[in-house]
């Protein structure tokens, strides 16, 4: 009888063993990756390409994030779960270098925590965000710490987090870039940030317009921050808040965790560590200064802006007859020549300056155009975008002044003239003027430059001359010498780019 029964033990014994085998393998594969600062291979297909990871096809009950289960009111400003699983982990809408689209980020103490059980669903957090440093006047960048920026799965998250949340609803914009290096483009690259997805029409509209715009590297107590950086925004959206360094260490000395519903962050230096900008460290942090982070989208179709610029012109009370349809043959061209002389910055030689100012006037007389003289110092915010507005052809030297062309309509005779001096080239504003669908040219001297795209690999030179990241723009000795143009070769180039065959209609770009 015993022998009869030997075999039966052994498989009772078997059985259960092979099971908890196959358990505990598929537990160890299944389990959450241990916070760590390793590089992760196949994070690589993030870094250098536009990239949605949710289905364009949300039900209204999981359209935002899950933040709303417990309900929403006025008076539920919280969000609080019971274990691990309960806690809403991160997702990732959209990324490319320095533009990302997330949901679901927690923030302690002014760490931005990333939750989620799965850490290969990020990209290299370097491509997200810096960590930025001012001492004695001079601004430095590195890669971020685990102070600024960390990934953790949901059993670290409770530990950390505890067990409730307050909760910032609706869509947070952060723009990471101290002063120096923060300009008017920053409603432009944010918008263009949420058309990465090409579904946006069904999603992304969920997560305009911003509830709230943060600079939490720029203090609203220190001069010379752009006027536009808040104005803009509060003009496009009347009802989003605009905070700055202040109001961002308010939230940190809560004390308590925050989750931001949708978070739109953007960092200049994150785009300028991509591939595609450089690999050699020295030209990635030249870029700061003389590309524009905007360098790393494909160009899309002019018409994705016309509906803020349209916003901008209701909300100036422009008539947008006056300034749609620019051509000869329809409404007068409306020539503008922004400056800001004397100024540290680039600045045309004082006599040639003097002869382009009559030059242009004289186009009043001569052809019937508007003209624009406009000091940017002497003229306010408001007057300037309407002024933009109306415009045809813009000239500028490098600086904010010709970034203003993004608010010109554009049709086939809008075009921005940026005036370079003969020892330098920046592709900046070349970048975001395209983005907002103008014709940009690039000026030299007597002539226009045969290649107004020149790629960044090109202009080494300029780079090598501006690479360290505590020289802040404009401080460079090729921009403070006087740049020499020919006047009379640049306002007979408007006029024959403005007398053009007017037989075909404009056309939107």
């Amino acid at each position: 009888m015993l022998q009869l029964l030997r075999p039966r033990r052994i498989w009772i014994v078997l059985i259960p063993t092979v099971v908890f085998l196959l358990v505990h393998l598929f537990a160890a594969k299944s389990s959450p990756h241990p916070v760590q600062s390793s590089r992760s291979s196949s994070r690589d297909k993030f870094v250098d390409q536009e990239v949605t990871f949710e289905t364009p096809f949300y039900t209204n009950e999981t359209r935002s994030t899950g933040l709303n289960s417990q309900g929403r009111s006025a008076h539920r400003h919280s969000f609080k779960w019971t274990n691990a699983t309960d806690i809403p982990e991160t997702r990732v809408y959209a990324h490319l270098p320095g533009f990302t689209v997330l949901a679901n980020v927690f923030c302690v103490n002014g760490t931005l925590l990333l939750v989620s059980d799965r850490r290969d669903s990020f990209p290299d957090l370097k491509y997200i965000l810096s960590s930025w440093k001012e001492v004695s006047g001079k601004t430095f960048v590195k890669e971020p710490t685990e102070d600024h920026i960390r990934v953790i799965d949901r059993k670290t998250a409770l530990q950390i987090l505890g067990i409730s949340a307050r909760v910032l609803r609706g869509t947070t914009w952060l723009l990471n870039d101290p002063t120096a290096y923060a300009d008017e483009s920053f409603s432009l690259r944010a918008l263009r940030t949420h058309y990465m997805q090409e579904h946006r029409s069904r999603f992304n509209q969920s997560i305009l317009p911003p509830t709230r715009i943060l600079f939490p590297q720029i203090s609203n107590k220190v001069q010379g921050i752009p006027l536009g950086l808040s104005s803009i925004p509060r003009l496009l959206f009347p009802s989003s808040g605009v905070g700055f360094k202040e109001d961002w260490h308010d939230y940190i000395l809560l004390g308590r965790p925050i989750v931001i519903e949708h978070l739109v962050a953007l960092d200049s230096a994150a785009t300028s560590r991509s591939r595609r900008i450089s690999t050699n460290a020295q030209e990635a942090l030249g870029h700061l200064s003389v590309g524009s982070p905007l360098s790393v989208f494909n160009m899309i179709p002019a018409g994705w802006w016309s509906g803020w610029r349209n916003n901008m012109a209701k909300m100036l009370d422009i008539d947008a007859h006056s300034w749609q349809g620019e051509s000869s043959s329809s409404v007068r061209p409306v020539v503008t020549y922004i400056f800001r002389q004397p100024n540290t910055g680039a600045v045309l030689d004082t006599d040639d300056h003097r002869q382009l100012i009559r030059n242009l006037n004289h186009l009043v007389d001569s052809h019937g155009y508007e003209v624009h003289i406009i000091d940017d110092r002497e003229i306010s915010f408001l007057e300037r975008v309407k002024i933009s507005l109306r415009t045809t052809v813009m000239l500028g030297t490098p600086g904010s002044g010709i970034m203003n062309a993004i608010w010109m309509h554009p049709s086939r005779l809008s075009l921005a003239i940026e005036i370079f001096p003969d020892n330098y080239l920046s592709t900046k504003q070349y970048f975001v003027i395209g983005t907002a669908g103008i014709k940009h040219l690039a000026w030299r001297g007597s002539q226009p430059l045969s290649e107004t795209s020149t790629p960044l690999s090109q202009i080494s030179e300029s780079y090598l001359a501006r690479a360290n990241a505590d020289i802040p723009p404009g401080t460079v000795n090729f921009l403070k010498q006087p740049i020499h143009v020919d006047a009379v070769a640049i306002v007979n180039y408007v006029v024959s780019w403005l007398e053009q065959d007017q037989g075909t209609e404009d056309e939107e770009m």
